[in-house]
């Protein structure tokens, strides 16, 4: 069949195209079908916490096949414009239009076959692997792989719809174009872009306003709505930006005469700004892509790092239980008793009384007690008697002096106004061994001490509540069994009972489930990342190859043609990567706003793993850099 010879051919010959894009699409398959072998694993599911790692999952899953999706899309559209040409010879040799849908659809066929089969091999292959990665993150050692065949079909459902979507998107351009024109489509040249001045204004404007709500945003109930609207609009901006105001930076470069008219900035001023439409659209993509791998590495790695401080952040024993009364003597001797059966000791008792926690918002010097939205903290208030006993501390108050612990806040304010009274703080001190996080909700705890019992209850008239706890010794297994049977023989409600090892079971489950995610994820953008440089630079070469040609006839030397290269990819290089820097660091705060609600407020942890997470990151583009000027050079000198 000549049509399968000729795809056959055309696929074979355009190595230098067809293998990276082979090679990316196995890489998709691969992460899709580990995805799926995770969610389909009965075991995982089954598990104490495995519907937590089950749903984090799912919404990775969903994120990788939109972007292998789209990814393999943009690929294709530059593999299909090199394969114009070819069309367009064939067409002049006779064949049909019918012909040439089964060249195309043929050709796709093979590209499909060949990543499914593959990536299902490589995926089975590493799924063991991944496996192991995840079964240590959720520190589960009970966990044991299983192996069904519902990924595979998936894999392969999956895949044949995004071929078929891109068949179908095909056909429909072979559809409007006269197939004896498909050669000189393939040969026209690109016409000078238009500079859109209100929209580079707006593109500049919406950008501003994403990084403002970025940086305006509050750990609130409203925090998530906020982060997605910021991502939004720096998404919108983004594109805009470096499709619209490139354009005008270039023109405006091409008018400053003393740096246009040098040869290496001739040519690749030149050259970018006919192609500029269709780069920026790429340049943003790149961009976008890298500041998304930088903040799916950042969030899941702090939130795991920082898991510790967060459970002891919640409950300051072992086991505690918050209630509006102290524990009966019946209940201490049950507990007792449910010690000696599970075989594990306790030690270290105490109780504290606070003034039952109210929300609200502490701005300024005030805090003023609301519930909705903008609600950010929790507010109770005890006797500086049993806060000396905790911390073994001699601070001595009047009637109107206080401490404040309010972590994860800056709160250096001299007075504190509650409820239309004035306080002095005299000190905010750092550390309050008695501190809980009630009824587990998302706000940051504030606790304020006061002179006496009467003074609390001035500033917060609420009832009392008791947090009762102590540490435990024995098995991990049988302290995990004691404090469950606790719960269950006091019947008290999960969000006021908090076991540090249930806890952080449940914290490793969801958290790790996140890691794993945003790794695999980051793995799927890089290789989207280097995909989409490498056929920007094997698209650019090919249409710089005869520019550079006639230039090198009418005197331009090999050292300032490699000169001019290095201009010009560099240039295209550096955009993306400064702007990924830049997004980060107008998301920092978003992000810092986003991990409070997980009681994660140690800004060193954020800050370490940023800084180390934009060195990797740098290092790899840049040797993404090497690789591909290195193929665009030989694509360019290549006689």
């Amino acid at each position: 069949m000549i049509q399968l010879k000729l795809a056959v051919h055309h696929l074979t010959k355009s190595k230098s195209q067809s293998f990276p894009f082979i090679l990316s699409n196995l890489m998709w398959v691969t992460i899709t079908y580990i995805f799926l072998s995770m969610i389909y694993n009965t075991n995982i599911r089954e598990n104490e916490y495995g519907a937590v790692a089950n749903y984090i999952l799912k919404l990775g899953l969903v994120f990788v096949i939109l972007i292998a999706a789209l990814s393999t899309f943009y690929a294709e559209r530059l593999l299909s414009k090199q394969r114009t040409q070819e069309l367009g010879l064939y067409s002049m040799l006779g064949l049909t239009k019918n012909n040439l849908r089964q060249i195309i659809f043929l050709e796709n066929s093979l590209f499909y076959i060949i990543c499914t089969i593959i990536g299902g091999i490589l995926g089975i292959t590493f799924s063991k692997l991944a496996f192991m990665s995840l079964k240590a993150l959720f520190g589960a050692a009970s966990l044991h792989q299983t192996f069904t065949l519902i990924p595979l079909v998936y894999v392969a459902v999956i895949f044949a719809v995004i071929f078929l979507v891109i068949n179908l998107f095909d056909f429909w351009g072979l559809k409007k174009v006269n197939p004896i024109n498909l050669w000189a489509k393939a040969t026209k040249p690109e016409a000078e872009p238009k500079s859109h001045t209100l929209l580079a204004i707006m593109g500049m404007i919406v950008l501003a306003l994403g990084y403002y709500v970025s940086v305006t945003v509050k750990p609130t109930g409203a925090a998530f709505g906020q982060f997605i609207l910021a991502i939004i609009l720096v998404v919108v901006g983004s594109y805009l930006v470096f499709i619209t105001a490139s354009i005008s930076l270039l023109k405006a470069l091409r008018k400053n005469q003393s740096y246009y008219y040098k040869p290496n900035h001739f040519i690749s001023v030149s050259n970018m700004l006919y192609r500029m439409k269709q780069n920026g659209a790429g340049l943003a993509s790149i961009s976008l892509l890298c500041t998304s791998i930088l903040v799916a590495l950042i969030a899941s790695v702090s939130l795991v790092a920082g898991q510790k401080n967060l459970i002891n952040l919640w409950s300051p024993r072992d086991v505690q239980i918050v209630a509006k009364a102290p524990l009966s003597t019946s209940a201490k001797q049950g507990i007792n008793e449910l010690a000696d059966k599970h075989q594990v000791t306790m030690s270290d008792p105490q109780t504290v009384t606070v003034t039952t926690p109210v929300m609200g918002v502490l701005k300024g010097n005030q805090f003023k007690a609301q519930f909705n939205t903008k609600t950010e903290s929790t507010f109770s208030s005890l006797d500086l008697q049993q806060y000396n006993r905790i911390q073994h501390t001699h601070y001595h108050l009047r009637s109107n002096e206080i401490l404040v612990y309010a972590p994860g806040t800056n709160y250096s304010q001299q007075t504190l106004n509650v409820r239309g009274n004035r306080y002095q703080v005299k000190k905010q001190v750092q550390s309050f061994h008695g501190s809980f996080v009630y009824g587990h909700v998302i706000y940051k705890p504030i606790f304020v001490v006061a002179a006496n019992q009467k003074i609390a209850r001035q500033i917060n008239p609420q009832p009392n509540v008791y947090a009762q706890g102590f540490n435990t010794h024995g098995t991990k297994r049988h302290q995990k069994q004691f404090a469950s049977e606790v719960q269950r023989f006091l019947k008290i409600d999960p969000s006021n009972f908090t076991s540090k090892y249930v806890m952080g079971d449940l914290l490793k489950a969801m958290f790790g489930s996140l890691l794993f995610m945003g790794i695999l994820i980051s793995i799927v953008m890089i290789c989207a990342t280097t995909m989409i440089i490498y056929y920007k630079q094997v698209s650019e070469g090919y249409a710089d190859k005869h520019n550079y040609q006639i230039m090198s006839k009418v005197g331009l030397s090999n050292k300032e043609t490699k000169k001019a290269i290095r201009s010009q990819v560099l240039t295209v290089f550096m955009l993306p990567i400064i702007g990924a820097v830049l997004n980060l660091g107008f998301a920092l705060p978003a992000i810092k706003s986003v991990l409070s609600l997980f009681s994660m407020y140690d800004l060193k942890i954020l800050l370490t793993v940023s800084f180390v997470t934009i060195g990797v990151l740098i290092i790899s583009y840049l040797l993404i850099y090497l690789a591909t000027t290195n193929i665009y050079r030989r694509i360019v000198e290549k006689n």
